[in-house]
C-alpha cells in the first residue's frame, strides 16, 4: 500500500487507490538535535560588499636600512649675483721715486770782439763872433706828452689743473681800454708792436715730489731765460715762483705761458700783469 499526499490529506490506496481524506495531527515535540555532519564543500565567492570606513593610522614602523645613493641630479639653473663685497682696505702707499737730476746749464756764448777806436778829427778854426741878433718872440706852448704808462691789463687763474706739456689757461681781470693787450684764446694774450713790462707769479701743489717748468713765450718762440723751475722734495708741498721781465715785441706777437713739469700739479694758481712803456 502507498500513501500520497494530497495536501494535508493522506490518502491510502491499494490496488485501486482510494482517497481518504485524513486530518493532520498535532505536531510533535521537537527531536534532539542530531550530531553535526561534516563541513560541506566551500560555496562560490560572493560578490565583494561595500569598503569600509578607514580605519586609524597604526603606528610608524621602524626605519629601514639607507639605500644606495642615487645618481647625480641635473646642475640647477645659475643663481642670482650675490651682493656686492664691502671695499677692501686701503692698500699702503708706496715710497717716494727719487727726484730726477736737473739738466746742466748750457754753456755761455763768446762775447764779440770789440771794434777799434777811430782817430780823432783836427780841431776847426775858431769862427768870427757873430752880432748879437734881436730876441725873437716867445714860442707857444707844446701839448703835454701822453702817460708813460698808458696800457695795461692783467690776468689770472684760480684753482687750474696745470698738466704736462699743455698752455696754462687764464682769467681776463682788468682789460685793456687802448686794444694793445687782448686775450684772443683762453690761453693766448695778443700785444701789439711796442715794448712791455711783464710780471708773473705761478703756484701749484705735488702729491709727491716733483719739479714745475714754466716757460713764456712770444716773438713766435719760448723764452727760456724768463722762465720758472722749482722742485719739491716733500709730498703734499707747494711749487712757486715768479718772473719780471720787459719784451720787444717789433711785430705783433702772441704771448701764452706753458707748464711742461715732470707730473701734473693742482689747485694752481696764476698772475699775469702787462703795462706798455712809451719811449
Amino acid at each position: 500500500m502507498k500513501i500520497y499526499n494530497s495536501g494535508e490529506k493522506k490518502h491510502l490506496c491499494t490496488t485501486k487507490c482510494v482517497c481518504v481524506d485524513t486530518i493532520k495531527g498535532a505536531t510533535g515535540a521537537t527531536g534532539a538535535t542530531g550530531a553535526t555532519g561534516e563541513k560541506g564543500d566551500t560555496g562560490a565567492t560572493g560578490a565583494t560588499g561595500a569598503t569600509g570606513e578607514k580605519g586609524d593610522t597604526g603606528a610608524t614602523g621602524a626605519t629601514g636600512a639607507t639605500g644606495e645613493k642615487g645618481d647625480t641630479g641635473a646642475t640647477g639653473a645659475t643663481g642670482e649675483k650675490g651682493d656686492t663685497g664691502t671695499t677692501g682696505a686701503t692698500g699702503e702707499k708706496g715710497d717716494t721715486g727719487a727726484t730726477g737730476a736737473a739738466g746742466e746749464k748750457g754753456d755761455t756764448g763768446a762775447t764779440g770782439a770789440t771794434g777799434e777806436k777811430g782817430d780823432t778829427g783836427a780841431t776847426g778854426a775858431t769862427g768870427a763872433t757873430g752880432e748879437k741878433g734881436n730876441t725873437g718872440a716867445t714860442g707857444a706852448t707844446g701839448a703835454t706828452g701822453a702817460s708813460a704808462l698808458n696800457s695795461f691789463a692783467s690776468f689770472y687763474a684760480f684753482q687750474q689743473l696745470l698738466s704736462q706739456g699743455t698752455q696754462i689757461p687764464v682769467i681776463e681781470d682788468v682789460s685793456d681800454t687802448e686794444g694793445n693787450i687782448e686775450q684772443t684764446s683762453s690761453s693766448v694774450i695778443t700785444l701789439q708792436p711796442g715794448y712791455y713790462l711783464v710780471t708773473y707769479k705761478v703756484s701749484g701743489i705735488f702729491q709727491n715730489a716733483n719739479y714745475m717748468q714754466i716757460t713764456p713765450s712770444y716773438n713766435g718762440s719760448p723764452q727760456l731765460q724768463y722762465g720758472i723751475y722749482f722742485a719739491t722734495t716733500t709730498n703734499g708741498s707747494s711749487a712757486t715762483g715768479s718772473s719780471t721781465f720787459i719784451i720787444d715785441a717789433p711785430s705783433e706777437t702772441q704771448f701764452f705761458l706753458s707748464y711742461s713739469g715732470s707730473a701734473n700739479a693742482r689747485d694752481g694758481e696764476v698772475n699775469l700783469t702787462f703795462l706798455k712803456l712809451n719811449r
